[in-house]
């Protein structure tokens, strides 16, 4: 769930640029983004799904998070979410967002 919600907590509707405007993008696969410190072992998390990316590499690492994310909450009771697909993952570690997009502390 944490997955999910930290590659996708980073949007900004104030931005209308991608990858600019952060949000669900697949970012947190990269290391620039993983050692930012909210972002503290999220690491083990990646290690758990790239073998599922790796089996199907049609599916963006954007949407395999929000999936593993939703899959989480409906395997932990919770209501089952609906998935839209489609992300579009960002391309480098440079189009990472800068550290503390987060909302909140963090």
């Amino acid at each position: 769930i944490r997955l999910g919600w930290h590659d996708a907590g980073t949007y900004n509707k104030n931005i209308e640029e991608f990858p600019q405007r952060g949000g669900a993008n697949g970012s947190l696969r990269f290391e620039a983004e993983l050692k930012h410190g909210a972002n503290a072992g999220l690491v083990n998390a990646l290690k758990l799904l790239q073998p599922i990316k790796d089996k199907y590499s049609g599916v963006t690492y954007a949407d395999l998070f929000q999936l593993a994310g939703a899959t989480a909450v409906e395997e932990a009771g919770g209501p089952k979410i609906p998935m839209k697909y489609g992300r579009v993952d960002v391309t480098g570690p440079e189009q990472c967002p800068e550290e503390g997009r987060l909302p909140g502390k963090t």
